[in-house]
């Protein structure tokens, strides 16, 4: 086994680590190491400590992911922490990788790789003991972080220097690394967009160059990248450049909208991921994009419920009637995301209007949007009879409400009740 060279961690980043102290993940490490399994910290967890955002085990919302490499095999790896007491599930055994838990910590364990043929898609591994090999299969040089427990850093690619730097390189040849997985392109420009200051010039070269191996890659994998994109930091920096470099064509052959983007991303409101998609690519045929990508039918029906939201604005805010009528029809999340959307569509207009639109805004989140009071029953005893006309009837007497403001007083409701009835019967 190669033992790699170590050094101390930085002064400054020392405090980022407490959460190696937590009793449960040491339990894990203490079981890896008593098999010899030499256990290090790797990606993520390192990545962003170093970066200043580590993990909060007391925040279910905080990013816990925490993967650790060792040069124990998976079937060594099970062996070690069900010896300590602890849960094992080989989640990605042909990868190497086992899942342990132990007292609600989650963390996965995988084995030293090294790449023995891969094929633009996937890789064929063999397991190691080499740290050596295991690094140099990695992607960027932030990626390429070890940490040991007693919190000595190993980092032979040199990632500690572009963090610093703020600059995601790839590791060697950037397209050596992009023929291995062609993914890795749209996974430059997600992590450029969180670490980079500017997008590293061979990196963005060679994803230019071999953008149309994007086409191998699986519409599941292509449409979990661009969500996380989509939902991630500086959109308005990182999808024009995408574009610019030809990346955008090659994930929906339709033409992309940066200027709703780049609107959509100065905006002080949080935009979901699938209102950036909508503005992204407004004129898509409204079920292609979801198939393209492989939505999931939730987010699919939040895109298209943005859009058509967004279609019943003009570049004027709606009044605060015509803001509670749009609320009504189409929910409150889906008229703020379509209000958000038209904002950006409008651009200046709405931005001389802005106090108007964040009017409407507010009333979407504070507005309690009212039940139908009006049944069938209740017409029933008004002298219709079951059938078309009382469909018709219930109809009429609901636009007539959502007209009237949506009235809830008794008065207001017996007149409508009655006029329904009356243009039945007519």
């Amino acid at each position: 086994m190669s033992l790699p060279s170590l050094i101390s961690l930085p002064d400054k980043a020392a405090g980022a680590f407490a959460w190696v102290a937590h009793p449960p993940l040491q339990a894990i490490l203490k079981a890896l190491d008593a098999a010899g399994g030499a256990p290090m910290f790797v990606g993520g967890c390192v990545r962003d400590s170093l970066y200043g955002v580590p993990p909060d085990f007391d925040d279910p919302d905080a990013r816990n992911d925490i993967d650790i490499a060792t040069v124990l095999t998976p079937g060594e790896t099970v062996k070690a922490l069900q010896a300590a007491g602890m849960k094992a599930v080989p989640t990605g055994i042909e990868h190497g990788t086992v899942t342990a838990m132990n007292q609600g910590m989650v963390a996965e364990i995988t084995t030293l790789r090294a790449d023995i043929a891969t094929d633009g898609r996937h890789a064929q591994v063999a397991f190691t003991a080499d740290w050596d090999q295991d690094w140099r299969r990695r992607d960027f040089t932030i990626n390429a972080l070890y940490l040991t427990p007693d919190l000595q850093l190993y980092d032979p690619a040199g990632g500690l220097d572009a963090l610093e730097r703020k600059s995601v390189c790839f590791i060697g040849e950037a397209e050596e690394r992009i023929r291995e997985d062609y993914l890795r392109i749209l996974r430059f420009y997600r992590f450029s967009a969180r670490y980079a200051d500017d997008l590293d010039g061979t990196g963005s070269a060679a994803c230019r160059s071999l953008r149309e191996g994007l086409d191998s890659i699986s519409k599941e994998r292509i449409g979990q990248e661009m969500m996380k994109i989509l939902s991630g930091p500086r959109r308005g920096f990182i999808l024009p450049a995408m574009e610019a470099d030809g990346i955008l064509e090659r994930v929906w052959p339709h033409p992309a909208d940066i200027n709703v983007v780049a609107g959509l991303a100065e905006m002080p409101e949080a935009v979901a991921a699938e209102v950036m998609l909508a503005g992204l690519w407004p004129s898509a045929d409204p079920g292609g994009i979801g198939a393209a990508l492989r939505l999931s039918n939730a987010s699919n029906t939040r895109r298209r419920d943005a859009l058509e939201a967004a279609s019943a604005l003009t570049d004027m805010a709606p009044d605060e009637r015509r803001a509670r009528v749009l609320v009504y029809h189409f929910g409150d999340r889906a008229f703020r995301d379509g209000a958000l959307l038209a904002m950006a569509r409008f651009g200046e207009a709405a931005e001389a209007d802005y106090d108007s639109w964040q009017a409407a805004l507010a009333l979407a989140d504070n507005w309690h949007v009212p039940d139908f009071p009006i049944t069938a029953r209740q017409l029933i005893d008004q002298g219709l009879e079951p059938g078309p006309d009382l469909g018709a009837a219930l109809k009429q007497a609901e636009a007539l409400w959502i007209e009237r403001d949506f009235p809830v007083d008794d008065m207001s409701l017996a007149t409508i009740r009655a006029e329904a009835v009356q243009q039945a019967d007519d």
